[in-house]
């Protein structure tokens, strides 16, 4: 039956639009504040409020815009946080301030935010229930494939062109394309689950009126967020510090393959991980997860040389991909179709929450326990987090 597909023309162009909205972020992401030091003069601290402008944006945005994408619709969100993103991409391409670049910055951090959790909601309205583990699991590979590509793509550019004119110009047509793309979308409505009737009073008729945090975010989803707060302090401190620490243990060539194992690590194993989910349930490979992005940490800790370098990459990357993308399928197998948007920005928030404060704790924190240090005490977060699923979740599944 058409309702059982999975590979329809509809959630194949909604992974097309996340791969593009995650490829921009990396393209930009990896340079900006090399841009902004090379552009205007400015210090590295200085230069990396472009990431801070940016983390900050998308995470007000999803706190404050979620729900709206409820009831905007998931196309007519989509259509807003693409054509904002193809804006602030082409905005990068004119020459302007360094206070102009932080005013872009924070558009396309709106953007963003708009355009990534409206494309998980329609990708959740479009996959079958009995296929989420799978579904979430290809859809969510798009990201993982975009941190390998865009970072890679970044670099290549800017050493061929000696400019950074290429990685934006490369940036803005792939924005681009995400606009063109949503002439093939047809995504069904948001279908709101029926409330039992509640009696009269006097005649009037009562309506139930989310207010206060429940109306900025979905509750119920804070528990199984929590978890991926704590696994994405961890991969902060990965993303912020690997290279120093390389750079410091003498595996200066072998870091830079690191995000390349990583994302192959992601890409081979979420389809198989998302078929367990869908058959034997998420607690029969999730807490494999949390242990092997704990193992990861460890080894990273105690590395000594390149090999066990990319080892601890392809341990966080089965640990923190796998997670990822069984925490999202989760929260859209139980979340009610007409506050998916709400859910999924209180999922996206999480990992920026993680993202953005990880590195200011861990910055605090190697001056006195050093980056080996530093990465234990990520372990023990990795571990941690298998305990708050166990009491939030896991035990209820059996």
């Amino acid at each position: 039956m058409e309702h059982e597909k999975l590979w329809t023309r509809t959630f194949i162009v909604l992974m097309g639009v996340n791969f593009c909205s995650a490829l921009s972020f990396y393209l930009t992401m990896v340079k900006i504040t090399e841009f902004a030091m090379d552009t205007y003069g400015v210090t590295h601290s200085i230069g990396g409020l472009m990431i801070t402008a940016y983390v900050i944006s998308a995470l007000l945005t999803r706190l404050f815009f979620g729900g709206r994408i409820d009831s905007w619709g998931v196309k007519r969100s989509l259509a807003i946080g693409t054509s904002i993103n193809a804006i602030s991409m082409l905005l990068y391409l004119v020459p302007m301030s360094f206070p102009a670049l932080m005013a872009v910055r924070i558009i396309h951090g709106f953007a963003f935010a708009i355009m990534s959790g409206s494309a998980a909601a329609g990708a959740a309205l479009v996959i079958p229930r009995e296929r989420y583990g799978e579904g979430i699991g290809y859809f969510s590979m798009m990201q993982a494939l975009a941190t390998g590509v865009g970072p890679f793509v970044a670099i290549l550019l800017t050493n061929l062109f000696n400019s950074y004119v290429g990685m934006f110009a490369c940036a803005a047509a792939i924005a681009v394309i995400a606009v063109l793309s949503l002439f093939l979308l047809e995504i069904p409505h948001a279908v709101k689950d029926e409330e039992p009737e509640l009696p009269e009073t006097g005649g009037a008729q009562h309506m139930h009126v989310k207010r206060g945090i429940s109306s900025l975010i979905q509750l119920s989803v804070v528990p199984l967020a929590s978890i991926l707060f704590l696994c994405y302090l961890g991969y902060s401190g990965i993303l912020s510090f690997v290279t120093l620490y390389a750079e410091e243990r003498g595996l200066s060539d072998a870091v830079s393959l690191y995000f390349v194992i990583y994302a192959i690590v992601i890409l081979i194993s979420r389809p198989p991980v998302g078929r367990r989910v869908d058959r034997t349930g998420e607690n029969s490979i999730i807490y494999w997860c949390f242990a092997s992005l704990t193992i990861g940490l460890i080894i990273l800790a105690l590395a000594f040389n390149g090999p066990l370098l990319l080892l601890s990459a392809a341990f966080v990357g089965f640990g923190i991909g796998a997670t990822q993308s069984i925490v999202q399928a989760v929260i859209a197998r139980d979340t009610p179709q007409n506050e998916l948007g709400k859910a999924n920005s209180t999922f996206f928030m999480s990992m920026d929450l993680g993202s953005g404060i990880g590195p200011i704790i861990i910055g605090a924190i190697i001056p006195f326990i050093g980056y080996s240090g530093s990465y234990i005490v990520l372990a023990f977060c990795a571990a941690f987090a298998a305990v708050v699923y166990h009491f939030a979740h896991g035990k209820r599944q059996g």
